[in-house]
């Protein structure tokens, strides 16, 4: 059976999980993702890209969009991996993914996993909820899901490969 309590490795790479959304998501301090990442760090959503370059490119467009962007930690799990769930919220004072500034507030929810390794984020894999942005942005045409996503493309994001954050 498990331990109940945490180890100092775990409690560790929760401080770098808590600090990396301290100083990113809340402080948009973006020039320091190289510090958070690792060489050859695996990034699980195919539109970011690896060793937190995507990422980076991605969050200067999002601070854009939501320049009061805030995330709070709900839960935090420690084991071999992080599992964190945030709450975000901001205010859409910008163009996002071709959806003009609506100047709405908007809370966005996640789950996050983080492999970390000698201190270091080598794999970061999300589900966002990106139907409710939608929703609360009016920019979701009906609430007929079927209609609506009749013709759209599935993106799965792909599943590491041990070998890839070795």
């Amino acid at each position: 059976m498990p331990s109940t309590k945490g180890n100092s490795n775990e409690e560790r790479n929760k401080t770098i999980i808590r600090s990396f959304i301290y100083e990113i998501f809340n402080g948009h301090n973006l020039l320091s993702i190289e510090k958070y990442f690792g060489k050859g760090s695996v990034e699980g959503s195919p539109q970011a890209g690896n060793e937190g370059k995507g990422f980076k490119e991605f969050l200067t467009d999002f601070f854009i969009a939501f320049p009061d962007w805030r995330a709070n930690i709900e839960h935090m799990i420690a084991e071999d991996n992080i599992v964190v769930f945030l709450n975000g919220t901001g205010t859409h004072k910008g163009v996002f993914h071709g959806i003009p500034p609506t100047n709405k507030a908007v809370n966005i929810r996640s789950a996050d996993l983080y492999r970390i390794k000698n201190g270091i984020i080598i794999g970061h894999w999300d589900v966002v909820d990106q139907l409710n942005l939608l929703k609360q942005t009016d920019t979701l045409i009906s609430e007929d899901i079927k209609k609506e996503f009749k013709n759209a493309k599935v993106v799965w994001i792909r599943d590491y490969d041990e070998s890839e954050v070795s």
